[in-house]
Parts: C-alpha cells; sequence; structure tokens
C-alpha cells in the first residue's frame, strides 16, 4: 500500500494543475513556487494577502484572495491544503466530489526531495535558524519556515536541498533525507500528538529513513537516547570557541554546531565560519524592529516556554536597564498543556502584557485561554502582569511606559508581528 508521501511523488511524476489552499504560509508558499520550478501550472488562494502572495504573483503563481469552491474545476489535477484547512472545507469538499488527489503540504515537501540530494533539518527549536544557516552556508537550494534579511522568497530548487521537516503534524516521518538534523526534542504540537511518546516517534521514523548520517545535539536528552548507539547517528556539540555570528544567544552557537556539523561535508572549516561570521538574519528571531532615543524593540517568533526562556536570557545579555514583554500565547491546546511552564520562562522581565491566544484554527477550550494562563503566575511574583483584550490595547499600553534603556520583547507565532509592524510606522526604524 502507497504511503500519502509516496502517492505524492506519483503525481509529481505526472505534472499539471495544482492548487493549493492557504498558500499565504511560508510553508505553503515554498511549496508553491517549488512546484512552479517543476513545470506545474500553479494557483493558490488565501483570505489574507502578505510578502509570499506578492512574490508568488511575481514567479507566476495565480493567486486568488479569499477562498471559493469554484476555484476548483475539472482542469485541476492535484489539491494541496495546509494544516489549517479542515476536512469541510468548500474547496476541499470540491475537489472530492471530482475526484480531484488531495495532499497535506507535509507530504509533499517530502515528495519534492525524492529526487533531490537533501538535508532535512528536525526539531522542537531552532529548525528555522538553522536551515538558514546551511542554505547560506552551502549556497544550495531551501525551503524556509522563515523570510531571510535581503532574500525574497522563501525556496528556492537546486540538485542539493535543506528543507525543515516538520514534526507539527507528524509527516517529518515521511522524510527519507541523505542527511538529517535533530536540533532538539521537547514535547510540542498537542493539537496532532497525543502523547510524548508519540511525538518522539515522529523522530524515530526520521533516523531509520535516514540515508547517510544523522546528526543530533548531544546535549539533548531525547535526541541522545535515539541516537547514541546508531552508526548511522553522530553528536554535535558547542564549539569551542564560539563562532563569531551576527546573531546573538547560546541557542544559536547549537543552531550553528548544528550547521557546521553537516556543512563540513561540502565546505572546509574556514569557509563555513567565514559564512556563519557574514549569516543574514531572519525574520521574527531576535529581530531588532527599532532602535532610538535608548529604546530597543525586538520581535521574536518563541512561543514554547523554552523558546521564550531562550529570548529573554538572551535579551538580558544586553543589559537593559528594563526589560518588557508583550506575549501571544499560541493555540488553545499548548497553552492548556504547557500553562505551569510559562512564568518561570518569563523570568528577568519587569512587566509583561499578555493579549488573547492566538487560536490557528483552533476552537476555545477550558484551560486555555490567556486568563487561565494568567493563573498560573504566583501572586506573589515581582513581574508586573497586564491582561489586555487585544493587540491595541497592548500596545497603547506599552507606548505610554517606553523610556530610555528600556527592551521591549514582542514575543510569539500569531499575528503579534502586527505591533512590530506598528513600531517601525510610528517610531519611525533607525537601526
Amino acid at each position: 500500500m502507497l504511503s500519502s508521501v509516496d502517492r505524492a511523488e506519483k503525481i509529481l511524476q505526472k505534472g499539471g494543475c495544482v492548487h493549493l489552499v492557504g498558500v499565504a504560509g511560508i510553508g505553503m508558499a515554498g511549496i508553491a513556487f517549488l512546484l512552479k520550478e517543476r513545470n506545474f501550472s500553479v494557483s493558490g488562494c488565501d483570505v489574507q494577502e502578505n510578502r509570499q502572495t506578492d512574490w508568488l504573483r511575481k514567479v507566476g503563481v495565480h493567486v486568488f484572495t479569499g477562498h471559493d469552491e469554484g476555484h476548483i474545476t475539472e482542469h485541476i489535477d492535484w489539491l494541496i491544503r495546509s494544516t489549517a484547512v479542515p476536512d469541510t472545507h468548500p474547496e476541499v469538499c470540491r475537489a472530492k466530489a471530482l475526484g480531484i488527489p488531495i495532499s497535506r503540504r507535509g507530504e509533499v515537501l517530502p515528495a519534492l526531495m525524492r529526487n533531490r540530494t537533501c538535508i532535512a533539518v528536525a526539531g522542537t527549536h531552532g529548525k528555522t535558524t538553522t536551515t538558514a544557516m546551511i542554505a547560506q552556508v552551502l549556497d544550495c537550494g531551501y525551503c524556509i519556515g522563515g523570510e531571510v534579511s535581503g532574500v525574497e522568497g522563501v525556496a528556492k530548487d537546486a540538485p542539493l536541498m535543506v528543507v525543515e521537516a516538520d514534526e507539527s503534524d507528524g509527516t517529518v516521518a515521511g522524510y527519507t533525507p541523505d542527511y538529517a538534523i535533530i536540533t532538539n526534542i521537547e514535547y510540542d504540537h498537542m493539537e496532532h500528538h497525543a502523547s510524548e511518546a508519540d511525538f518522539v516517534e515522529c523522530f524515530e521514523h526520521l533516523i531509520r529513513n535516514t540515508q547517510e548520517k544523522v546528526f543530533f545535539c548531544a546535549e539533548d536528552s531525547i535526541a541522545s537516547r535515539l541516537g547514541l548507539g546508531n552508526q548511522k547517528c553522530e553528536p554535535f556539540t558547542l564549539l569551542n570557541p564560539p563562532l563569531q555570528l551576527p546573531i546573538p544567544g547560546r541557542h544559536n552557537q547549537w543552531n550553528a554546531a548544528a550547521a557546521m556539523a553537516v556543512c563540513k561535508g561540502w565546505k572546509s572549516t574556514a569557509e563555513i565560519s567565514h559564512a556563519l561570521a557574514n549569516l543574514r538574519p531572519i525574520r521574527r528571531r531576535f529581530e531588532r524592529v527599532f532602535e532610538g532615543g535608548g529604546i530597543q524593540i525586538i520581535s521574536d517568533y518563541a512561543h514554547h516556554p523554552t523558546e521564550v526562556a531562550a529570548l529573554v536570557q538572551t535579551a538580558l545579555e544586553l543589559k537593559p536597564k528594563r526589560l518588557l514583554g508583550i506575549f501571544q500565547p499560541h493555540r488553545y491546546t499548548r497553552t492548556r498543556a504547557l500553562g505551569a511552564d510559562f512564568p518561570s520562562s518569563f523570568e528577568g522581565l519587569e512587566k509583561l502584557w499578555l493579549v488573547p491566544v492566538y487560536a490557528a484554527s483552533e476552537p476555545p477550550i477550558r484551560g486555555g485561554t490567556t486568563q487561565d494562563l494568567m493563573a498560573h503566575f504566583p501572586p506573589n511574583s515581582d513581574l508586573r502582569l497586564s491582561l489586555c483584550d487585544g493587540l491595541e490595547a497592548a500596545w497603547v499600553e506599552v507606548q505610554s511606559e517606553l523610556k530610555a534603556g528600556d527592551i521591549v520583547l514582542i514575543i510569539g507565532a500569531g499575528d503579534i508581528e502586527k505591533i512590530a509592524d506598528q513600531a517601525k510606522r510610528r517610531l519611525g526604524n533607525t537601526s
């Protein structure tokens, strides 16, 4: 019986017309581009317009604004949907009625890699940065879940590819890469994985499926348990002396160590070090969106307690007079499952504004709201908390408190980046 990735590979071999539902998402936009490069006629739709849709139109992808079952005709040979698109979506239902094959995003990217030399980057944290590092060091093809400064688009096709292997929906298990990296393994994406064992199993599949070598973080207990004793697996460690990087933080030294480990198959240590020292930064990864008047505003994608803690510690290294933060929890399922772990991750902040959970298509659940998260913070904490009813209200409050010496962290994986955009426009970006 063919796997879902095998089925996608067979469709790839046929070519034709493909339509992507949710094409404005970074992962979907990258796949749309790669399909266009493989000579498919590509269309897509989404409710939002953004930088990705602008880029896709430039490269010849027909992008519709809004969803409509009328986009699906008998001329469509394949429909690809993002994880956020449910079975009941009108375009999905229309495709089913017409007998059009339907694939998930995470099934298509592994299939696209089947006839390429592939480096798959997996792990709970650090995938985007590590993938961007490898792409820049090797000047190879890529499909990245983030935007690199000065580079238009989030994908490039080439004989050698580096891609993010997504554990969020379990499709990391569908890759058969030549090389793999496991940055770390920490239970997440409870909306798909019912247990930690189920989550870890995805990485076990990736190790078995990797053809040549798996590089894993020596400091991570779960990755080490999976990799130690396996001849296919090789640990990587922090480099001494540390690499010179244009981005701060111990976690980025780990990302760079991962990149160094795999890139040695193509480049010398000196060449890799030079490329990493001149790395182009990734948007929303410790991105300074404003600097002026003694105030810095930093936007970051962190949405898991471990990521938040790493962000806060990195910001504290800059020795601000006050460290402030605005946090938008991402998904009700994650907020409920990890709520008790969040308070300690904010240690070092003087004040934190909390805004409503970014649902990411989930319905509200008991224990998973921002009010529920706030209840986990101890009442005698030195951290001042403010619960806001929206992004605009939080930004108004923050602006009223700003003074020289402050660093403000804009934290979360949802639409909280709108605040970062407001900071650029209203305060003026002098960085």
